[in-house]
Formats: C-alpha cells, sequence, structure tokens
C-alpha cells in the first residue's frame, strides 16, 4: 500500500509538474502527455528538449545535418491511413503521424522507434526535430516521448509548419511513413 501511495505522488508531481501554471494537470494523462484537445496554444516546458524559435530553427539547419519529424496525426482505420488531400510539410521531413498521442499501443510505439532509429543510421549524430502546427500539443508529446525513450539531441520546433510558411518558405508534399502494421500505401506525393 506504501509503495502503491508514493508511485501515486511521484506520478502526481511529474503530471503537475509538466502542467505548468497555464494549464491544468487534468489535460495531461498519467505518463504526464497532453491529453485533446491538441490544437491550444502550448504552454507547458519541456525538459531534455531543446525549443526553437523560426530563427534558431533556420540557424540549425543551416548549420547541420538534421531529421525533421513532421507528427501532425492522420486518420488510422483497418491498416490504412486515409488520406483525402496532400500533406504539406517542411521540405526534406519524414511524416510520422500519430506519434504525439498521449498512449501508444505498442505496434505504435514500435512504428516511432524503428523509423526513429533509421534515420539515425543514415545520419548517426544528427539532431531529430519535432513539429507539427503552431500551437500543436502533438508535437510536444512526441518530443517528450522521444526523450523518455533515451533518444539525445532534442529539438522541439512549436511554430511547426506554418512558422516555416510564415518566414517566406515554401511547403512540399510527403505521405506517411508506413508502419509494419499497414496493409498498404494509400498515398502519392
Amino acid at each position: 500500500m506504501r509503495r502503491h501511495i508514493i508511485c501515486l505522488a511521484w506520478i502526481s508531481g511529474i503530471v503537475s509538474g509538466v502542467a505548468g501554471a497555464d494549464v491544468p494537470a487534468a489535460a495531461f494523462n498519467q505518463q504526464g502527455y497532453r491529453l485533446p484537445p491538441f490544437k491550444a496554444p502550448v504552454t507547458a516546458p519541456l525538459p531534455g528538449v531543446t525549443t526553437l524559435d523560426d530563427d534558431t530553427f533556420q540557424a540549425l539547419l543551416d548549420s547541420s545535418s538534421v531529421i525533421l519529424v513532421d507528427v501532425y496525426a492522420l486518420t488510422w482505420h483497418d491498416g490504412l491511413f486515409l488520406q483525402d488531400t496532400p500533406h504539406l510539410t517542411i521540405p526534406g521531413s519524414i511524416w510520422l503521424p500519430n506519434v504525439g498521442a498521449p498512449a501508444l499501443e505498442d505496434e505504435w510505439r514500435d512504428y516511432f522507434t524503428q523509423a526513429l532509429d533509421a534515420q539515425r543510421e543514415n545520419a548517426e549524430a544528427a539532431p531529430l526535430v519535432f513539429f507539427c502546427r503552431s500551437d500543436c500539443w502533438l508535437s510536444w508529446n512526441a518530443a517528450r516521448r522521444a526523450e523518455a525513450m533515451g533518444y539525445e539531441e532534442l529539438y522541439w520546433y512549436p511554430n511547426g509548419v506554418d512558422g516555416w510558411q510564415a518566414s517566406g518558405h515554401s511547403l512540399a508534399a510527403v505521405c506517411p511513413q508506413l508502419p509494419a502494421h499497414a496493409e498498404r500505401a494509400t498515398c502519392e506525393p
């Protein structure tokens, strides 16, 4: 019983520490990931992950090879991503939909780690930069999850696609990376 109380106190401390002053603790699950709605101002700190504004994001892109990870959500149904319009993102990005969910089933957790590991095989020391749209908690969740999984050199670009476009840059169509449990591809760029 005492162990259970200590565990609850520890989880409560994580959630309240994550929530920050502007976000109620009820907006987070027990593991500290943001629950819906995901489209809202992101006010919580993100320990272990460097936050980038538009200028520092551009400087990072100019100074080194980076792995850009768009985590914008996409409907998944019966083994297929359901996409009826092209997804526009920052050129050179990989799109890993749904990895910013508050909880991931094992197959989605595997999808996330396999995709990140494959990217790091090609560029071992390259920073991982997570983003989606502005005011999007999905990228905050994904960056937090990558940090919890032990990945290093993590960055979060909270302005995402919207900030990139507002800075005068163009976007490119991209298809989602398929998980092993996908029935087939449903996208052509």
